[in-house]
């Protein structure tokens, strides 16, 4: 009849909190005069859940701090805050997401920025609906929206402020236990911020999942995709004696981008050893005045010796191919590659050891720049706190 009050309720967070000191040869990726760098920061993650049955609720906010303040190093510091909430059922699942962040563009998976490194300011909102048909067959309708803003306008940089909506839709079938089939049609809307250029996108992909054994499985898609730009002509001012008139608006150019799309994963989770490989090309923002066609692999294993300590490699290749509004095509390649070592001091206590190996290689003009460093880590990760 009387009870005592139990606080393991719904409401956790599991905080870390670790220092990081950082080694450079050119953080900066500068092409003619690298300058090494030796960086020190203060790391902060505090990942809060509130979850019942059919609801949960996550927001993660994730801080580095350090001594060097400049966004054009690799190293800069940054804030993200990320949230999400999803609502089950027994045939649905609607996720929302929403994310802001502050930090450097060479911070962005693949340098995709052009090797420019300045304030990059983002913000990004979805919705992902899924229902379940039959035992077999369901259906996925997702929408999704995000701004980036960057501290230099495109004079110097040519980095511009963009918006971009997407939107699609994608329906799957289970042949067997095994294979999955699935049809994927997507749509998305890229604008710049300054109103002169747009990119209209839209691709269509047919999937193939297969669960190879207990460890290894097997997902591809192959597909066609198109994007039309559009880029406002406006004449130069004209001076009438002292008078400055226009400029004036001239013309609409159009142009397209259009080929085959894929991505192509292999993925291995054992108990001591995982392995994924990932290839994929596809129409994506990246900060210029159209959409990039991005070609990326990549290849990731990880090695589990013991309770305490593991080992992983990443590789990485990335070409960012987006075309001008001269209409000349402007490509920038990217190699990436890292080693890294994790002990287990204590069951709360982690260190880390990275090392780390970047190169950038433009076509237009034809200069590359490349940067190693070497990084270590002490972190304190907290258990489950109940709130």
């Amino acid at each position: 009849m009387i009870s005592g009050t139990n606080r393991a309720g719904p409401l956790s967070m599991e905080p870390m909190i670790g220092v990081a000191s950082e080694y450079a040869s050119n953080p900066f990726l500068n092409s003619s005069q690298a300058r090494a760098q030796n960086n020190q920061a203060l790391l902060f993650d505090d990942p809060t859940r509130y979850d019942l049955d059919s609801l949960h609720i996550a927001i993660d906010p994730s801080i580095r701090y350090g001594d060097s303040g400049s966004y054009a190093s690799l190293a800069s510091n940054y804030f993200h805050l990320s949230g999400s909430t999803i609502l089950l059922s027994d045939l649905d699942t609607l996720t929302l997401k929403a994310g802001l962040g502050r930090d450097s563009s060479l911070y962005q998976y693949g340098l995709a920025s052009d090797g420019v490194g300045v304030r990059s300011d983002s913000n990004s909102a979805s919705l992902d609906w899924q229902h379940t048909l039959t035992e077999r067959g369901s259906i996925a309708l997702d929408g999704g929206w995000s701004r980036v803003l960057y501290s230099q306008g495109a004079a110097a940089t040519g980095l511009v402020d963009y918006r971009y909506y997407s939107a699609g839709a994608t329906a799957s079938y289970a042949l067997t236990e095994r294979n999955t089939l699935q049809l994927t049609v997507n749509a998305g809307q890229y604008s710049a911020l300054d109103n002169l250029t747009s990119s209209r996108n839209f691709a269509l992909r047919l999937g193939f999942d297969r669960k190879l054994t207990e460890i290894w499985s097997l997902s591809t898609s192959l597909g066609y995709a198109k994007s039309n730009n559009s880029e406002k002509i406006y004449s130069g001012p004209v001076f009438v004696g002292s008078v400055e008139y226009g400029p004036y608006y001239l013309e609409t150019v159009h142009a397209s981008q259009r080929g085959p799309v894929f991505n192509a994963g292999v993925t291995r989770t054992g108990e001591t050893v995982t392995f994924k490989a990932y290839a994929s090309r596809a129409f994506l923002p990246s900060g210029f005045a159209f959409l990039s066609r991005q070609d990326i692999a990549d290849i990731e294993a990880n090695y589990l010796r013991s309770d305490r300590l593991s080992f992983g490699a990443v590789l990485s290749y990335q070409t960012t191919a987006t075309p001008a509004p001269n209409a000349s095509l402007y490509s920038t390649h990217y190699f990436s590659g890292q080693l890294s070592a994790a002990w287990h001091w204590t069951p709360n206590w982690l260190i880390t050891l990275n090392t780390r190996w970047i190169k950038v290689r433009y076509d237009l003009p034809p200069v590359e720049a490349q940067s190693t460093g070497v990084s270590l880590q002490i972190s304190r990760q907290f258990y489950r706190i109940d709130l």
